[in-house]
């Protein structure tokens, strides 16, 4: 195992160095907790990460609000679509995240 995390810190810091994460959308503001989002470390909080759990459940709450708003029937379909793709990415990282725990 420390093989695989050796090869992905070796490859985040070359990301790094060649100024990949520079410039990403909210960069340098803070990260607002929502009630009911996971704890998370401190550590992580302050670095700025969101697991992946919370950004699509947000995705799926935005999805829902534009969808009760839609008229359009084409649109309409299409946000339909679009939440249960969303809602079965949530799912399997759910899935992810709960084996991970079990390992540890």
């Amino acid at each position: 195992m420390r093989f695989f995390q050796r090869i992905a810190e070796e490859r985040i810091e070359a990301a790094m160095e060649e100024g990949a994460f520079d410039n990403l959308p909210g960069a340098g503001k803070p990260f607002t907790w929502r009630a009911g989002d996971p704890v998370v470390p401190k550590s992580l909080r302050k670095s700025g990460y969101t697991p992946p759990v919370v950004v699509l459940n947000r995705k799926l709450e935005d999805l829902r609000a534009r969808l009760s708003s839609e008229v359009d029937r084409t649109r309409r379909r299409a946000l339909l679509a679009e939440i249960a793709e969303t809602d079965m990415r949530r799912a399997m990282e759910l899935e992810r995240a709960v084996r991970d725990a079990r390992r540890r």
